[in-house]
């Protein structure tokens, strides 16, 4: 073993664009994303210890329980990880405490238990000495969720597929954001059906050409191709969020949309101290509202 305690980070994600195309025949919608890191994160902290086991608890400040059995996406993510490593003959401790502390909106859109459950992948790997690849942690990263592979890379990349078939992208230009988590919930599962049941839906197809900003380093377009195909049922049927959309927009962000399916948003700010203000005003009506940045992959997590 190489150490017997170890804290990170894991950080929340927002869709810099999210084009959802026909469900396949494995049930699985078709996406493609590109996807982004940001500085708001939970704090996972991990340690062996003597009593046998996978150990784990939570603290949340959301009105959302979080489980702390087997059901929860760290705990499965250790399972999955001890098991695999005791199998390849890897030394296993004989117990794994692992406590995490929530800040993370749950239900938000901004992936805070799939990236909850990288972080256990990397911090184990590393706790522990292993030294199991990134690639074959993205393998194990699958078995847990469309989004969790996203988390094992981090920084900017593309998501195609079901959203586990990643491309490494150049990092995005700095943006300062605001993300805004409002009391409505919007159910994933909801936001596909109704997608489907438009007679003429049609994508954004955005994703390309964001693929080609990023390129060219191209902030300009960077901006004007940010978008979510899901908008046009949220914002149909949760009015709020398209009013949270415009508030964004009048309290001065440069562009707002949603984060995944929702029912987070987050707004692009011109820089750090605008970011500031337009979150300082909207907490007046919104407590869960920050002001963050988008992270870099270098030094990720």
């Amino acid at each position: 073993m190489i150490s017997n305690n170890l804290t990170l980070r894991a950080h929340a994600k927002i869709n810099l664009t999210l084009d959802v195309f026909s469900k396949r025949a494995d049930g699985y919608h078709g996406i493609a994303s590109v996807m982004q890191t940001i500085g708001l994160y939970d704090t996972l902290h991990l340690a062996t210890c003597e009593e046998e086991g996978i150990h784990f608890s939570c603290d949340s400040p959301s009105a959302i329980p979080v489980p702390n059995d087997p059901t929860n996406l760290v705990y499965r993510a250790a399972q999955i990880l001890l098991e695999a490593s005791k199998a390849h003959g890897k030394p296993v401790p004989t117990g794994v405490a692992i406590h995490l502390e929530k800040q993370i909106p749950s239900q938000a859109g901004l992936g805070g238990g799939s990236s909850d459950a990288a972080a256990t992948l990397v911090g184990l790997n590393r706790l522990c000495g292993w030294e199991w690849s990134e690639k074959e942690l993205l393998a194990f990263a699958a078995q847990l969720g469309s989004d969790v592979p996203f988390f094992v890379l981090g920084g900017t990349a593309v998501a195609r597929g079901r959203g586990e078939i990643l491309t490494a992208l150049p990092d995005a230009p700095l943006l300062w954001l605001v993300v805004v988590k409002p009391e409505v919930g919007v159910s994933t599962g909801w936001a596909y059906n109704t997608l489907d049941s438009l007679p003429d839906r049609a994508s954004h197809r955005a994703t390309k050409r964001m693929e080609e900003a990023l390129a060219e380093n191209d902030l300009g377009r960077f901006l004007a191709w940010q978008s979510n195909d899901f908008e046009s049922v949220v914002f149909e049927h949760h009015k709020e969020l398209a009013w949270l959309h415009d508030e964004l927009m009048m309290a001065g962000a440069q562009v707002a949309h949603l984060c995944g399916s929702g029912s987070a948003l987050y707004g692009v700010a011109l820089n750090e101290e605008q970011a500031h203000k337009i979150a300082a005003l909207l907490q007046k009506k919104y407590p869960l509202t920050f002001a963050t940045r988008t992270l870099p992959r270098e030094g990720y997590p």
